[in-house]
C-alpha cells in the first residue's frame, strides 16, 4: 500500500497539465529517456523482442545500432510487448536519440504506460477534467479561462518562408497587418522576425479578433497562414 501511495505521489510531480492537443490530435503524452529507444523508429515493435533476443555480439552491423538496446534489452522488449498488445491507431511515437514521446486519446493506456515505466518517466502531460471533454472531440482547440487581452478567439501562426524571396512583398503584407490593428497582432519583434526569416522552422504567431478578421488574412495572403487555433473559453 504505501509503495502505491509513493508511484501515485511520484507521478504526480511528473505530470503537467495541457490546454490543447499534441500535434491538434493527442490528449495525452508520455515523455521517456530510454537508450536504445531509436530502435522504435527503425523496426516494428512487434519485431524488437525477436531482434534484441537472437542478438550476437559478433555480428558488428548490428552491434553498432542495437548496443544500447541491449543495454536496456529488458525493459525495450517489456514495452515493446505492451505496445505491441494495442493497434496502431490507439498511439503515436516520436523518437529523438535517447527520448521517446508516447502519444494517445486512451487514458488507461496513458496510467498504464507511466506505471509500467516509471523509472525512465521524465514527464507526461494531460488535460484536467473539463478539457478533456472540451478538447476530445475538437481538432485545434485551445483551452482558457478568458480570451488572450479580452478580445482574440484565433491564434495564427505564420510562415514567412513562403515569401522569403520577396523582400518587398513581406513588407507590404506586413503594412496591410499593421492597418487592421486591433483586430489583429503585430509586434515590433513579429514584424522583425517576419522580414529576416526565411526557413520552415522557427514558428510565431499572431493573435486575431474574429472569425471576419480570420477570412481577411485568408483572402489577403493565404499561403503565409500556417496552423490555426481558436480559444475556446473554459468555465472551471
Amino acid at each position: 500500500m504505501k509503495q502505491q501511495i509513493h508511484k501515485n505521489k511520484m507521478l504526480q510531480l511528473k505530470t503537467k497539465l495541457t490546454n490543447r492537443k499534441f500535434y491538434g490530435k493527442w490528449l495525452y503524452k508520455v515523455s521517456l529517456l530510454l537508450d536504445g529507444c531509436a530502435m522504435l523508429r527503425t523496426h516494428a515493435v512487434e519485431d524488437i523482442p525477436q531482434i534484441l533476443n537472437n542478438y550476437n555480439q559478433d555480428e558488428s552491423a548490428y552491434f553498432v545500432s542495437h548496443r544500447k538496446a541491449v543495454a536496456n534489452k529488458d525493459m525495450i522488449i517489456n514495452l515493446c510487448e505492451t505496445l505491441a498488445a494495442y493497434t496502431k491507431d490507439i498511439y503515436a511515437l516520436r523518437v529523438e536519440r535517447s527520448r521517446l514521446d508516447i502519444y494517445t486519446n486512451d487514458v488507461n493506456f496513458y496510467e498504464k504506460l507511466s506505471l509500467q515505466c516509471q523509472t525512465e518517466l521524465i514527464h507526461r502531460f494531460q488535460p484536467s477534467a473539463v478539457n478533456a471533454e472540451i478538447l476530445k472531440d475538437s481538432h485545434n482547440s485551445i483551452t482558457v479561462d478568458k480570451l488572450p487581452k479580452g478580445r482574440y478567439r484565433y491564434r495564427v501562426y505564420l510562415l514567412p518562408h513562403k515569401m522569403s524571396k520577396d523582400r518587398e512583398g513581406k513588407q507590404k503584407y506586413l503594412n496591410w497587418l499593421k492597418s487592421q490593428q486591433p483586430k489583429v497582432t503585430c509586434t515590433t519583434a513579429i514584424e522583425r522576425w517576419f522580414l529576416t526569416t526565411d526557413w520552415n522552422w522557427d514558428r510565431r504567431y499572431i493573435l486575431v479578433e474574429d472569425e471576419s478578421m480570420l477570412l481577411m488574412l485568408k483572402l489577403r495572403s493565404a499561403e503565409v497562414m500556417g496552423r490555426v487555433y481558436n480559444f475556446v473559453v473554459c468555465d472551471k
